[in-house]
């Protein structure tokens, strides 16, 4: 830990805004992407009206953690060597306009957490029993607290497990002072693998070799490792996983670095991603402010938007900007989708005779997959257990995507 640096402010520096046209070729058929440009949005930021008491450096994590179908926050903090905690901010309001409220004391499910000198919450749901667990890095120790649910997915309880009950205990041996998790199903096996970065730029990842439901992780050292080789150039600071091309597999951000995945769903290859590329107003690459890209959809409109922690316990909240919002959707006469928006079920129809390798894919907008079909007839019924939100729906031929669209459930 370094309690001098950790806490030095964020620079803003003003990105140059522009806008790069690119080509996407799928079987012969063209369509246009542009890059996208996030701009900081004080105005609409839903978070603009709270910090977290110390005025120190905040670390939000956004999760549904109540079951009501919109995002709430929980926030981390920089103490410089007091006790650190995590702050809840519920979301009161609704899948389209959200509403926060900061909720304090008992009814603060992570009201008893007691860090050292940092706190940099994660969710996920390890154990795959429906409600989400939670991961906290601390400071000086390099360790991973592990908080399990023990309540339900609308109710949550959380209980601290000991060394022998976390599945990341093993993390403190090889990071150096700070842990800075993140999740993802890495290798395509369906379960969550780990990778850790700590203050130094080091790069720690951790397979889960066991299942969704009872997670094992390994430390892999070797060649399998898909993140050795980009430690070497910069190092990774403050990491954060989503299929930011939306092509089924996750990609990796390093502050507002962009790593592109290559490989294939089982076997990742992550290089410095130039095509469509996104550009955001804080250029952010400072190894020592601990303010991952935290991906959320807060209007349900299948934009994303982009917060991080400040060094002054504020929320940094940045948007598409206007002229960038519009995704890029594929032919019509490849496919459609119908009706949209929709309050139950949606209805695929591809046309023409459906051919052995074709599928569909469903994700939701930080590019989690939901759904993958093979299709053998030309209309497809998905979605009713979807909720409200917005979501990204793909064909695939040969594993190639030859369609993308964005759906609303209402």
């Amino acid at each position: 830990m370094k309690p001098n640096t950790i806490h030095q402010n964020l620079k803003h520096t003003l990105a140059t805004i522009c806008t790069i046209a690119v080509f996407i070729i799928a079987f012969g058929l063209k369509t246009s992407a542009q890059t996208k440009t996030f701009v900081i949005n004080n105005y609409e930021n839903p978070l603009k009206n709270f910090s977290i008491p110390l005025n120190t450096e905040s670390h939000p994590f956004f999760v549904d953690i109540d079951h009501d179908g919109d995002l709430d926050c929980f926030s981390g903090e920089y103490t410089n060597g007091k006790p650190s905690k995590i702050y809840f901010y519920r979301n009161d309001g609704t899948t389209k306009a959200p509403l926060f409220k900061q909720v304090t004391g008992v009814n603060n499910p992570l009201n008893r957490v007691a860090a050292n000198t940092l706190t940099l919450p994660y969710f996920v749901d390890i154990d795959a029993d429906g409600d989400y667990d939670c991961f906290i890095g601390e400071g000086t120790t390099g360790a991973i607290i592990y908080y399990k649910n023990t309540g339900t997915s609308t109710h949550p309880q959380f209980h601290k497990q000991s060394a022998a009950n976390n599945p990341l205990s093993m993390v403190k041996f090889s990071t150096s002072g700070v842990a800075n998790p993140a999740f993802a199903d890495v290798d395509g096996d369906g379960d969550n693998d780990c990778l850790v970065v700590d203050e130094d730029g080091n790069e720690n990842y951790f397979k889960n070799t066991g299942t969704a439901k009872n997670p094992v992780f390994v430390h892999v050292t070797n060649s399998d490792d898909p993140f050795r080789s980009l430690v070497s150039t910069n190092g990774l600071y403050n990491v954060s996983f989503i299929d930011w091309d939306h092509d089924g597999l996750v990609d990796l951000f390093s502050n507002t670095t962009y790593y592109k995945n290559i490989g294939t769903k089982t076997s990742p290859h992550f290089v410095a991603g130039n095509d469509n590329k996104p550009v955001f107003q804080n250029e952010v690459n400072d190894q020592f402010a601990y303010t991952p890209l935290r991906w959320v959809d807060m209007h349900s409109d299948g934009n994303l938007e982009v917060f991080r922690g400040n060094a002054d316990g504020s929320f940094l909240y940045q948007t598409i900007s206007s002229k960038d919002e519009a995704v890029a959707q594929s032919p019509a006469h490849l496919a459609t989708v119908f009706p949209n928006p929709a309050r139950e079920a949606f209805i695929l129809t591809v046309p023409g005779t459906i051919h052995a390798g074709t599928a569909i894919r469903v994700s939701d907008v930080q590019g989690k997959l939901l759904l993958t079909q093979s299709l053998n007839s030309n209309s497809f019924k998905f979605g009713k257990e979807l909720r409200p939100g917005a979501y990204f729906v793909q064909v695939l031929q040969n594993d190639k995507v030859i369609y993308t669209k964005k759906v609303i459930k209402e």
